[in-house]
C-alpha cells in the first residue's frame, strides 16, 4: 500500500471516530429534535447575556411572534428558561440552560470527546509525538 493511501486510511478512520463522538453527543443532548437552523439561533443567543424576546427577535432578524414560537420549542426541550427581572417584574430575560450551552458548543464538545479517546489510547510520549507532527501541519 503506497504511503498516501495509508494516510488517507489512517485519517478517514480518524474522522469516522469524531462523527461517532458527534453522533453520541446528538443523543445525549437530543439534538435531533431540533433543525440546523435552530441550533444555528442557539449558537447566537450564546453571545448574549439577559436578553428579551424582541431583543433576540432583533438579534436573530426574526419576527417577535416567530422568536416566541421558537422559546416555546427551546423551554420544552430544556435548552432555555425564562427570569423574571427583579426591576420590572413584567419583563423576563432568557438564558441558556446547561444542555443549550452544549448545543450551541456542540463542535467543541465533539473535539474534546475526540481528544479523550486518543488520550485513553495513547502513552504520553506518543501523545507529545502527536501534537508535534501535527503542529507541522498548521
Amino acid at each position: 500500500m503506497e504511503i498516501s493511501d495509508e494516510l488517507y486510511e489512517t485519517y478517514s478512520e480518524l474522522i469516522k471516530i469524531k462523527g461517532e463522538c458527534s453522533c453520541k453527543l446528538i443523543d445525549e443532548l437530543n439534538m435531533s429534535e431540533l433543525t440546523l437552523r435552530q441550533i444555528e439561533y442557539i449558537k447566537k443567543f450564546d453571545r448574549c447575556d439577559y436578553v428579551t424576546t424582541s431583543e433576540l427577535a432583533k438579534i436573530l432578524e426574526l419576527s417577535k411572534p416567530s422568536v416566541t414560537e421558537m422559546i416555546k420549542k427551546f423551554i420544552k426541550l430544556e435548552c432555555i428558561y425564562k427570569q423574571k427581572c427583579n426591576e420590572d417584574g413584567r419583563v423576563y430575560y432568557l438564558h441558556l440552560t446547561e444542555k443549550g450551552r452544549c448545543i450551541a458548543r456542540f463542535e467543541e464538545l465533539t473535539v474534546r470527546k475526540l481528544v479523550d479517546r486518543i488520550l485513553d489510547s495513547l502513552e504520553e510520549d506518543e501523545i507529545k509525538t502527536l501534537i508535534s507532527l501535527l503542529s507541522k501541519i498548521k
